[in-house]
């Protein structure tokens, strides 16, 4: 019987280079020895944009809370995806993030009553600003729609300088979120 190392000798190869012949091998016939990390890349890039995509088309997922309680209506439900703006018993908010605070009975709280909105303006200014970006890039065009959410209790001078304003920030379409409730009889 032949030893095996008397054989690779004999041969004239090592084992290193066998699988190095082999490696080689594999190549030539087309067959891929490694993971194809561009490929990969593209789908996680196009899972990464499907996914976006499905959570930007979601509806505003909204928080009840003692200190947020929309009055309640029978309208059907048809929520549009938009800029938020809400108004809860101690702050207002603009797409949840926190732009006025309010002292109770829904008064704004600042030291310079003259410019009491200014931070709410400056926000609804800003938002446009950036949808108005995304749209220059090739996304979706600015559409000027502005979602309210607004305590049952919010004073209606605070609704109605929250409105002002959106539409000083070019905002034309509102849409007041409420609560679905039972159906009242008419009276």
């Amino acid at each position: 019987m032949s030893n095996p190392a008397e054989n690779a000798e004999a041969v004239g190869s090592t084992d290193d280079e066998f699988l190095f012949s082999r490696r080689k091998k594999r190549h030539d016939d087309g067959m891929v020895a490694g993971l194809n990390l561009t490929a990969m890349m593209d789908v996680m890039t196009i899972l990464l944009v499907y996914l976006i995509k499905v959570y930007a088309d979601a509806p505003e997922s909204i928080t009840l809370n003692d200190d947020l309680r929309p009055p309640t209506s029978t309208a059907p439900d048809n929520m549009v995806p938009s800029v938020s703006v809400l108004i809860s018993k101690t702050s207002v908010l603009v797409d949840q993030k926190l732009v006025l605070k309010l002292k109770p009975g829904g008064v704004v709280d600042a030291a310079d009553p003259s410019n009491a909105y200014a931070p709410l303006a400056k926000a609804l200014a800003s938002r446009v600003e950036t949808i108005k970006y995304i749209e220059a890039g090739g996304g979706s065009p600015f559409d000027g729609n502005l979602m309210i959410i607004a305590d049952a209790d919010a004073p209606y001078d605070l609704i109605s300088n929250v409105l002002y304003h959106a539409g000083k920030a070019q905002f034309t379409t509102y849409r007041l979120v409420v609560q679905k409730g039972a159906s009242t009889p008419a009276r």
